[in-house]
């Protein structure tokens, strides 16, 4: 696969678009504009044979229910399609009759051999779908391939009560981040711009992006990755006329100097995608072959510096290997480029490598597990947000002490991942509105097992990559049921002892 369409097939795989209550930018007539004017898409053509199958109508955090997510006034059974088989009952490990679903994982993972989908599930003790609060993160097994879960939806057939609440997979409305989209496989930056939405035969329906390097012709880093491409027009189909927008996308050059367009009130690039999405291939013009490959790459250095190695006296020095490359065009810039890899290669190969000795503290004390409940329900939902918090604790205090060191404690949820490592307690994780939130959470849980956690490990930031997750709210300890979600246990056996409220 060419390294257009890779990060095509990547970048669409993550922020997928679709015509959702935005106009068409244009539409393909069943006759096509003239071969003269239209530029050929001899590269456009074979990148629609890369494979790159992204089916935006699939995934997020609604798109894999097909039916019912929600039932009142009673209790259901989980079902789930794939694989173009018909529903199959789905049995879920979850306390109490399952009432209401949602947040169903975009794509599938593996448990204990089988390929499935975890997703929220919501129980209520009695069945009367009155009080739908229980909820746990559960993983729902349907295959041993993951290739056959691909297509998988879910939903709840009721078996006492009425549906409340029907979903129906659909495409999802643009998401495109405004800040360059990262690769996630070798770190390299785009540039996505928009450019707007086309309609094609049978009613197909595509989106229309401007993928640019941020560093041009080479990853971050003076590495040469996934990324080595010139400014493309890519035209991604997002569902419609028959193939459920699994057609691999069209990707052709975005020139610097582009042809001027027959209608001046459009786009130089219109009467391009009309043509692919036409079905006709006609010749590239020489102007536009000129002007994307006859241009000059800058001169860089790859540079290559060792960390281990020492002198006779067996004093630590540093070594270097260094491969110049002068302004060139392009190919001969390209084969430079990749050229240089060997000689890098082999540098690295040379050179003594580092290890990092595996040096874990011991695990020791108590299990604590305190539960958090939103004091509003979710801006995605009808439920309230769940947070479960775990750590160990060597302070040996009973329950009832624990009880008060925590029950009248609040925090403010949200995309912030926060977590210490490096101490006997574990790695205990927040999802916070803030870093200094997060690390407020973990101090308080750090003074009850006994420690300062700014003076024992280290503390790890980081953000969550898509914005379905990390839903700011304020919350409190879960008081469901009468009791204080707050568990303190010796051992993993037998039901954790809790802490009852006080009758107000």
């Amino acid at each position: 696969m060419k390294a257009a369409d890779q990060a095509a097939c990547k970048w669409f795989g993550e922020y997928g678009g679709a015509l959702a209550g935005v106009g068409t930018a244009l539409a393909v007539t069943p006759e096509p504009i003239s071969t003269k004017i239209g530029l050929g898409l001899v590269l456009a053509n074979a990148a629609a044979q890369t494979g790159c199958n992204y089916d935006p109508s699939k995934g997020g955090e609604l798109g894999r229910i097909d039916g019912c997510s929600a039932i009142v006034g009673g209790y259901g059974q989980l079902y789930a399609k794939w694989g173009g088989n018909d529903w199959q009952i789905q049995s879920v490990l979850y306390q109490g009759k399952l009432c209401s679903i949602d947040n169903i994982d975009e794509y599938p993972s593996k448990f204990n051999g089988q390929w499935g989908y975890r997703g929220q599930f919501y129980s209520t003790e009695d069945g009367s779908g009155t009080d739908c609060e229980l909820g746990n993160r559960v993983h729902v097994a349907l295959d041993n391939s993951e290739a056959a879960v691909q297509d998988a939806v879910f939903k709840l057939v009721p078996v006492q009560g009425e549906c409340d609440k029907a979903e129906q997979p659909g495409i999802q409305p643009p998401d495109i981040a405004d800040e360059p989209y990262t690769d996630p496989d070798n770190g390299c930056q785009l540039n996505v711009k928009f450019l707007g939405y086309a309609e094609g035969p049978a009613g197909s329906l595509y989106q229309i992006t401007q993928m640019d390097p941020v560093l041009e012709g080479r990853a971050s880093g003076g590495v040469i990755g996934g990324c080595n491409f010139n400014s493309s027009i890519v035209v991604n189909n997002i569902g419609g006329g028959g193939n459920g927008g699994s057609e691999p996308p069209y990707v052709f050059p975005n020139p610097d100097n582009p042809p001027p367009s027959p209608n001046p009130e459009e786009p130089w690039w219109v009467p391009y995608v009309k043509t692919a999405l036409g079905g006709v291939v006609a010749g590239i013009t020489e102007e536009v072959i000129e002007s994307f490959f006859n241009k000059n790459y800058p001169g860089l250095i790859y540079r290559m510096v060792s960390v281990c190695e020492k002198d006779a006296e067996g004093e630590p020095i540093s070594e270097q290997v260094e491969v110049p490359i002068p302004e060139m065009p392009a190919p001969d810039a390209q084969l430079a480029r990749l050229d240089a890899i060997v000689e890098l290669l082999q540098a690295h190969k040379n050179f003594k490598q580092p290890v990092c000795p595996n040096e874990r503290p011991k695990l020791e004390g108590d299990w604590r597990t305190i539960s958090f409940r939103s004091t509003q329900s979710s801006p995605y939902g009808k439920s309230c947000i769940r947070k479960r918090f775990r750590y160990r604790s060597m302070s040996g205090i009973g329950l009832g002490e624990l009880v008060d060191h925590w029950k009248d404690f609040t925090w403010t949820t949200g995309p912030v991942i926060v977590t210490h490592r490096g101490h006997s307690w574990g790695t205990p994780q927040v999802w916070a509105a803030t870093a200094d939130e997060g690390k407020r959470v973990i101090q308080h849980a750090a003074r009850e097992a006994g420690f300062n956690a700014n003076q024992v490990g280290e503390w790890g930031i980081s953000d969550s990559a898509s914005s379905r997750y990390g839903v700011s709210l304020p919350v409190k300890v879960d008081t469901t049921g009468g009791y204080y979600w707050i568990t303190a246990r010796d051992g993993s056996d037998g039901r954790p002892i809790v802490a009852q409220t006080p009758n107000l």
